[in-house]
C-alpha cells in the first residue's frame, strides 16, 4: 500500500493526467465560448469573423508561441491542444447551426 505524504514547498504535486484534463476542457471551452459568443450578438458574421481568427490565435500560439515561451514543466502536446482548440471552433458552429 502506498503512503501518502505532505508535499514540501516547491515540490510538484500535481497529476500530470488530471493537468492534461484541465487543460484540455479549458482549450476546448475556450474558443467553444468565443465563438458562440461572436454568433449570438452577430449571428453568421460573428461565426465567420471569431471561428478562423481562433483557428488562426491556436495555430500561432500552439506551434510558434508554446515551444518558445511555455514552462516545459507544464507543456503538453502542441498538436492535442491546438486540436482541443479546432473542436471548440467546431461544436460551437454546430451548436450554432443546430
Amino acid at each position: 500500500m502506498r503512503k501518502t505524504k505532505l508535499a514540501s514547498a516547491g515540490e510538484n504535486v500535481i497529476d500530470p493526467k488530471f493537468f492534461n484534463f484541465v487543460a484540455q476542457v479549458a482549450h476546448f471551452f475556450a474558443t467553444y465560448g468565443i465563438v458562440l459568443t461572436a454568433g449570438k450578438f452577430w449571428h453568421w458574421t460573428g461565426i465567420a469573423v471569431a471561428a478562423p481568427l481562433c483557428v488562426a490565435y491556436a495555430a500561432v500560439h500552439e506551434f510558434w508561441y508554446d515551444p518558445r515561451y511555455e514552462n516545459p514543466v507544464t507543456r503538453g502536446s502542441d498538436l492535442e491542444d491546438f486540436l482541443f482548440l479546432v473542436a471548440g471552433v467546431t461544436a460551437a458552429v454546430v451548436a450554432y447551426a443546430i
